[in-house]
């Protein structure tokens, strides 16, 4: 555990805090909802959704909130400016203060997203997802044109996975398509609150910068920062494979055997092969955590529960060690102050 000699700005989102030294605020987490096939759309055109089916899950997320002291963000996808326009009309209707992000594969949904909560009032609230290599001209307009003044700011250098060359697409710019770095660009653009993502790489391509980039962003930066770590789990081949054959060879329909090995409480076949996969996904957000990243984007929003309580408990432990290292919660509900 340790603290950055460089002073750490902390943002305030609508009373959610975010950044500072490990230990002071709590992790923020941020829950993806409407990606693709997710069974809340009915139409990911026109944005209709499953209403109730949305609002139970945003709920639970709220209610996991209360009980740890981890705020979320909540993550809004869509590749139609239409179904953002309806996602973000719906996600006011229930919650008129937690900040979302808006992300798309869409640069023309994205810039259309700008202009929308400019023009319905919901701008404060807005974090646009993201600032990165492939981001067009248009879309940089778009921002500086809106009162957008938040977004991720991805250190991805698809050159360099090094921590050298993730800062390089960071500061120098010259690379990843654009000319300018990339805090430059969001500067130009009216964001004063970014926040840096050290951009996760699968497993074999630069997976180890992805984490030491945190350390890189705190330390040279001072910004808050994190990440979609959870990629790295989905992008892992061989898990897909082992889960897929290895596992199924091995224990599909051998009840008696998983009885005998006490996994006949955790759904027998199935659950050892979701706990093959959510020990990865958890494990990556936790060292993420524990290097000092402030906000995590653990992926689908059904994946709360454990993201939850992996979050707080690694929050109180590194509470702790700020205390032991000279400096203090700066949160009244932290972790450290609930559930201890």
């Amino acid at each position: 555990m340790f603290r950055f000699e460089k002073e750490q700005t902390v943002l305030d989102f609508n009373g959610i805090k975010i950044g500072g030294q490990p230990g002071e605020y709590p992790r923020v987490l941020g829950a993806s909802i409407f990606y693709n096939k997710h069974e809340t759309v009915l139409d990911d055109h026109t944005g209709k959704i499953d209403k109730a089916k949305a609002e139970a899950l945003w709920n639970r997320c709220m209610e996991l909130y209360d009980i740890t002291g981890n705020p979320y963000f909540i993550q809004i996808i869509a590749e139609y400016g239409e179904a953002f326009e309806s996602y973000f009309s719906w996600f006011d209707s229930i919650d008129n203060k937690t900040p979302f992000l808006m992300d798309s594969s869409a640069p023309a949904a994205l810039a259309h997203a700008c202009e929308y909560v400019t023009e319905v009032g919901l701008a404060d609230r807005a974090i646009y997802n993201s600032i990165n290599g492939s981001i067009p001209q248009e879309n940089i307009d778009a921002l500086a044109a809106s009162d957008v003044n938040s977004a991720i700011v991805l250190a991805f250098n698809p050159g360099d996975p090094s921590v050298p060359g993730r800062e390089k697409v960071l500061v120098e710019g010259g690379v990843a398509g654009q000319a300018k770095g990339m805090l430059q660009i969001a500067e130009e653009a009216g964001i004063t609150r970014p926040i840096l993502d050290t951009a996760a790489t699968p497993l074999g391509l630069g997976s180890g910068g992805s984490f030491r980039e945190i350390l890189a962003c705190k330390a040279i930066h001072g910004l808050p920062t994190g990440g979609a770590y959870h990629n790295m789990t989905v992008s892992w081949t061989w898990l897909k494979r082992w889960r897929k054959s290895v596992l199924e060879e091995q224990y599909k329909g051998k009840d008696v055997l998983l009885e005998q090995m006490g996994h006949h409480h955790f759904g027998g076949f199935q659950g050892i092969k979701q706990a093959a996969w959510s020990s990865p996904d958890i494990g990556c957000n936790i060292m993420a955590m524990t290097l000092g990243a402030d906000l995590i984007m653990f992926g689908p929003i059904e994946n709360c529960e454990g993201a939850a309580t992996a979050t707080a408990f690694t929050d109180i432990v590194l509470a702790e060690a700020c205390r032991e290292l000279g400096g203090d919660v700066q949160e009244p509900n932290h972790p450290l102050n609930k559930l201890v």
